[in-house]
């Protein structure tokens, strides 16, 4: 019911915060202050949209961890292409090979380095999109290849698709995600999937 909802978060001061959110997958993850894949850097902090309250959270990760990852992707993508020509690495001599290989770990750097969701009290900002987390019209979970998405509207028609991985990687920002999904449920009716309620536990409307 309405009246057991967790308290909407003040948009400028960010209080109270939520309780912890269920549909939480990242049990494993460190401290913020012990966590070395995270980009600490404030310099690099996102921004708000423009009249919304401040950043109360924000993930990317570290320029060495998306290196380490990149390479990694150069050396996997390598024995993979070597196990497809039985084993023989005399591809290795092509010089447009290794041009391609490169090519595959800068994408995987991009792909790690470009992370960068960003929250508010009462928003949720992934690259140049955001919307309004108390004011969502839908609310969808779909699986895209080996990752599972949010994809999110808002009652202005701003539309954000984002892994929940991503958020995840910050336990707080999952928090503030979650008691809007909760509340655009609950109060506003947003329209839901299966895979909302039963993978990131979000509750069915009220009847």
């Amino acid at each position: 019911m309405p009246e057991q909802l967790p308290p909407r978060p003040d948009p400028w001061t960010g209080e109270p915060r939520p309780p912890r959110a269920p549909g939480f997958f990242k049990w494993d993850k460190p401290p913020k202050d012990q966590d070395s894949e995270r980009d600490r850097s404030q310099r690099r902090k996102p921004t708000p949209p423009e009249g919304q309250g401040p950043v109360l959270e924000w993930y990317r990760h570290s320029q060495r961890y998306s290196i380490g990852m990149g390479l990694a992707g150069f050396v996997l993508i390598g024995i993979l292409i070597g196990f497809r020509q039985g084993l023989d690495y005399s591809w290795l001599s092509i010089p447009w090979m290794w041009l391609f290989l490169a090519v595959a770990g800068l994408g995987m750097y991009g792909i790690f380095r470009l992370v960068d969701p960003a929250v508010g009290a009462d928003w949720l900002k992934v690259g140049r999109t955001w919307v309004l987390l108390y004011e969502l019209t839908d609310i969808k979970v779909r699986h895209r290849g080996m990752s599972m998405h949010l994809d999110l509207k808002d009652s202005g028609g701003r539309k954000v698709q984002v892994k929940v991985d991503e958020l995840q990687e910050d336990r707080d920002m999952w928090d503030l995600v979650y008691n809007g999904l909760l509340h655009s449920v609950v109060t506003n009716g947003a329209t839901t999937n299966w895979a909302a309620h039963s993978l990131l536990e979000v509750p069915d409307q009220p009847e």
